[in-house]
């Protein structure tokens, strides 16, 4: 009954196994335990900064999108702005136009009616002077300057009325 008795060496064998396991848990377990649990702590930080990242880049994103259609709403603004002050210089250059044109018309026919004018008093002078010569060749009497101008002086009046 050897076979069945106590063996000292499985006893020893044992203990050795005992003592191993508690130095590897004094020893390696407990830092390997520590540092596997630092590694899930790294991973789940990293994780929440990812995410906090994330959630960063699209609300910079929204913020971007939001300033990018603000500044195309500015741009169309702008551009209005500017097409309805362009139209309204347009329309003030014409109008300036029209007004020195109406101005340069009134200013010729002023000269038109000041020629034609001058243009009359010279032709009623001359009348009355082909006139008076006339008559003087007729009548055959030569006349003096007083008898002269009164007489065209007289017909100029009644040129005048007949006007």
């Amino acid at each position: 009954m050897e076979s069945l008795g106590f063996n000292a060496t499985l006893l020893a064998q044992m203990i050795n196994f005992l003592i191993l396991l508690i130095l590897l848990r004094a020893v390696a377990y407990k830092p390997f335990m520590n540092m596997l649990e630092k590694r899930r702590e790294l991973i789940e930080s990293s994780i929440a900064a990812a995410e906090e990242d994330k959630k960063q880049a699209e609300q910079l994103r929204a913020n971007l999108q939001a300033e990018l259609k603000h500044t195309r709403e500015e741009a169309a603004e702008i551009l209005a702005r500017a097409t309805k002050n362009a139209e309204e210089q347009a329309q003030a250059i014409i109008e300036a136009a029209k007004a020195e044109a109406a101005r340069v018309k009134e200013s010729a026919l002023a000269e038109i009616q000041r020629e034609k004018e001058k243009a009359v008093a010279e032709l009623k002078d001359q009348v009355a002077t082909l006139s008076i010569l006339v008559a003087g060749k007729i009548i055959d009497q030569k006349l003096d300057d007083n008898l002269q101008k009164d007489l065209v002086n007289k017909f100029i009046k009644e040129a005048g009325v007949l006007q």
